[in-house]
């Protein structure tokens, strides 16, 4: 059976919820493969590497679910997502040239956020997914993709708390 919005769930409070949660993936895309970059100089550059090629790949599915279940995308609320990811860059940081020690620390505690409503997502897509049409493993296996990034976000947000706030002379490896 082709994926589809049967007449018993609301079609257009399901596609605004599908659509929100693409926005905040390209928000979550934007942020995490900026990270990846950023701090690929650390230990935890493995961990970041992973969870943004994971995170890349299901805002892929997530577009292709959509389109399957012909749910209308809304491109300006994806645009406004990007702008303010990236206008959240410009934050004031104590910094003028180089990168805060902070920076990591909060950058790893709002991935680990989002990912954590992405999970929610996954969970509500699990439960819909028979009357979708939809294969319930498929968001199974993607909700235990989203604890397993939490887990790695966790280990970089241990990371960068570690020296994020000791002065230089304090700081430990």
């Amino acid at each position: 059976m082709a994926p589809h919005i049967p007449g018993s769930i609301d079609d257009k409070l399901l596609g605004l919820y599908l659509s929100d949660h693409l926005t905040g993936a390209t928000a979550g895309v934007s942020r995490i493969q900026r990270m990846a970059g950023a701090f690929a100089d650390t230990p935890v550059s493995a961990d970041l590497a992973r969870v943004s090629a994971e995170i890349t790949r299901e805002r892929d599915q997530l577009v292709t679910l959509l389109r399957d279940l012909g749910v209308r995308q809304r491109p300006h609320r994806q645009a406004a997502a990007w702008l303010a990811e990236h206008a959240g860059r410009l934050k004031l940081n104590g910094r003028i040239v180089s990168r805060s020690p902070m920076t990591m620390v909060l950058e790893a505690e709002l991935m680990r956020a989002a990912i954590l409503g992405k999970l929610g997502g996954w969970q509500t897509l699990e439960e819909l997914a028979p009357e979708l049409g939809l294969d319930p493993a498929t968001f199974t296996a993607l909700g235990a993709d989203a604890r397993s990034q939490i887990e790695a976000m966790s280990r970089v947000h241990e990371h960068a708390r570690s020296n994020a706030f000791r002065k230089r002379g304090d700081i430990t490896t």
